[in-house]
C-alpha cells in the first residue's frame, strides 16, 4: 500500500493511522508525509506534486 499525505490535509491523522492499522496486520506500508502541503499536493504542479507523481509512476509500472 502507497499512502500520500501532506501535513496540511484534513486527512492526515487518518493516512498515518491506516499507515499504523495496515502494517499491525502485516501490510507492506509505504508512508509519503510531504511537509505543508495539501490533501491534493501529489496533482500540482510544484516540485512536491512532481516528486509524488514520479513515485506513483515508479509504484505501478
Amino acid at each position: 500500500m502507497t499512502i500520500f499525505a501532506g501535513t496540511r490535509d484534513l486527512l492526515y491523522p487518518d493516512s498515518v493511522d491506516l499507515a499504523e492499522r495496515a502494517r499491525a496486520v502485516g501490510v507492506l506500508v509505504e508512508l509519503h508525509l510531504s511537509r505543508d502541503q495539501p490533501h491534493n499536493y501529489a496533482l500540482m504542479p510544484t516540485p512536491e506534486g512532481r516528486r509524488a507523481r514520479a513515485l506513483i509512476m515508479r509504484a505501478i509500472a
